[in-house]
């Protein structure tokens, strides 16, 4: 079940991921890289007329009781899905809500370059 809102946010299908949420989806399923549900949403890239609802569902998903702490296998946040999607609104909403700002302890014990955490993201999916 949880695939379904997983898809359902990666296709930007924000009516049916409410949906999913209020029927009872797990909004901190992980995929086996680790990745969540408010990662994806914050991950995703929408144009102008689109960030608000991206926005609507984000803090859903908060409200929801997503983890804003949770990690993925490689240490990221969903802040630093965030700011790989390059919008300025949805970073600024993130830290609103309250998203864990800092890279997991971790993955700077693997002496990961910053340039390997951003080339990373590349790898997903």
């Amino acid at each position: 079940m949880e695939d379904m809102l997983m898809s359902a946010l990666q296709s930007r299908k924000y009516k049916l991921s409410k949906i999913l949420i209020q029927g009872g989806h797990d909004v901190n399923f992980r995929t086996s890289s680790g990745i969540s549900p408010l990662m994806i949403a914050c991950k995703l890239e929408v144009n102008c007329e689109d960030v608000y609802e991206k926005l609507k569902i984000i803090s859903y998903l908060i409200e929801h009781n997503a983890d804003v702490y949770a990690t993925d296998n490689e240490g990221r946040t969903a802040l630093m899905y965030a700011f790989y999607s390059g919008c300025k609104k949805t970073v600024r909403w993130s830290k609103k809500y309250g998203l864990h700002e800092t890279v997991d302890v971790q993955m700077q014990r693997r002496k990961k370059s910053e340039i390997n955490i951003w080339a990373s993201f590349d790898l997903d999916e």
